[in-house]
């Protein structure tokens, strides 16, 4: 882990920390070719692009995880809030609200799309 991704992790609370550290193993576990950064001071997982990242307010007690081209991506429980264009995003307060499964199938959706899109 480089040292801006050290800091990243050092800045959030414990709580959040051990959320942002789960989200991370299984989003770097889900496919080698994942890579990471800190873009606009957010942890974000790059693949062919931006596909997610994590971000948070100081005044809030919850981590958001942001896909890029969320409205691409299947929502079968309707998880993703947000109004932007093509962002949107889900809210965890703790490491329980982390929906494992489903992240790994974003995940590789979003590989796909980015794949798609840089034909």
């Amino acid at each position: 882990m480089d040292a801006k991704i050290e800091n990243f992790f050092m800045q959030l609370s414990p709580v959040k920390r051990q959320s942002a550290m789960i989200i991370r193993d299984i989003v770097l576990g889900t496919n080698k070719k994942i890579t990471e950064g800190i873009k606009w001071g957010n942890l974000t997982f790059i693949y062919k692009g931006n596909i997610a990242f994590v971000y948070t307010f100081k005044q809030v007690d919850y981590i958001n995880l942001g896909f890029m081209n969320a409205v691409k991506l299947n929502d079968p429980k309707k998880l993703f809030t947000g109004t932007g264009k093509g962002m949107r995003h889900i809210k965890i307060y703790s490491d329980k609200d982390i929906p494992k499964v489903q992240l790994k199938k974003w995940i590789k959706e979003a590989m796909v799309y980015n794949d798609q899109a840089d034909n």
